[in-house]
């Protein structure tokens, strides 16, 4: 797909020609983004109809591959979503009509304003009969429109970081909350390792990790996501490393997963990062995003 164009003079766009188009480009993105998905959605119509003719091997690559792309794609349109939330805070809004309410005749000129004699009575045989006063009857008024608001993101949000520590081996990761939004995230300092989780709603969680080992190690082990209790959400993938390659410096690991619920238990889940290894890992730096979807 192509890039968007800009003008030569760039320089000399108003303001509302440069957030147009940055929500044009926004909108492209957003296009190149469903292309990916519908690649992958014709890939995986092709596997399923060459299914008889393949090996599990092969099954469980292309699903894993096909994950790997869903993860990709949802990374990229979180990114997106807060990109267009804070490009609307700017957009202008709409000046309110400056009509009345209600539409006003204009007074007759040929009809004096204050009549000077009260009209006379009817003659006597032409009286109508009575009929009761009833109150004057207006238009009602026409309501105006709102004024033109940027919603706020309603969906919950939370944002940690770690501290230099020894992560031994079977233990979890301790946190410390930089930023949170929602009700659906919550994080407690008396229990440092734990994120308590809605169990209905759906998460992406990304962690960057800063780690090596303290000494000469082999053999390979990973870093788990662990919920209590179990099956609240589907199991994601764990991240595998090779431990050797820990010792010849501090290594960055960066993984994203999904977690899609599977029960609604009524009650919080907690969720944690576990060490999965031989040998413990001296941990530099640790950053932890969760967002609801």
């Amino acid at each position: 797909m192509s890039m968007p164009s800009f003008p030569k003079n760039g320089a000399d766009m108003t303001r509302e020609e440069a957030l147009t188009m940055i929500i044009a480009c926004i909108a492209m993105e957003e296009l190149a983004l469903s292309h990916i998905l519908n690649a992958g959605g014709e890939h995986l119509q092709f596997v399923l109809g060459a299914l008889p003719g393949m090996s599990s091997q092969d099954v469980l690559a292309v699903h894993k591959s096909i994950a790997a792309l869903v993860e990709s794609v949802t990374h990229n349109q979180l990114l997106l979503k807060n990109k267009l939330d804070h490009i609307l805070e700017f957009v202008p809004r709409p000046s309110e009509p400056s009509q009345p309410a209600f539409p006003v005749q204009p007074p007759d000129p040929s009809q004096p304003a204050f009549p000077s004699q009260p009209p006379s009575p009817p003659p006597p045989s032409q009286t109508p009969p009575y009929v009761p006063a009833c109150p004057m009857q207006y238009p009602a008024p026409v309501p105006r429109p709102d004024p033109y608001r940027v919603l706020s993101c309603q969906k919950s949000s939370l944002r940690l970081t770690g501290q230099k520590i020894l992560w031994n081996p079977d233990g979890r990761l301790p946190w410390r909350q930089r930023s949170r939004s929602g009700r659906d995230i919550c994080w407690n300092g008396h229990a440092p390792e734990q994120i308590f989780l809605n169990p209905g709603k759906t998460y992406v969680v990304q962690y960057t990790l800063n780690v090596c080992a303290m000494s000469p190690a082999e053999g390979t082990g990973s870093i788990l996501l662990r919920q209590s209790p179990c099956g609240a959400f589907a199991d994601t993938q764990p991240l595998c490393l090779a431990l050797g390659c820990l010792t010849h410096g501090p290594q960055t690991l960066h993984h994203v997963s999904v977690l899609h619920p599977c029960i609604n238990s009524g009650c919080g889940v907690e969720l944690s990062l576990v060490l999965n290894a031989k040998t413990p890992l001296c941990v530099e730096r640790a950053e932890m995003d969760i967002v609801e979807l």
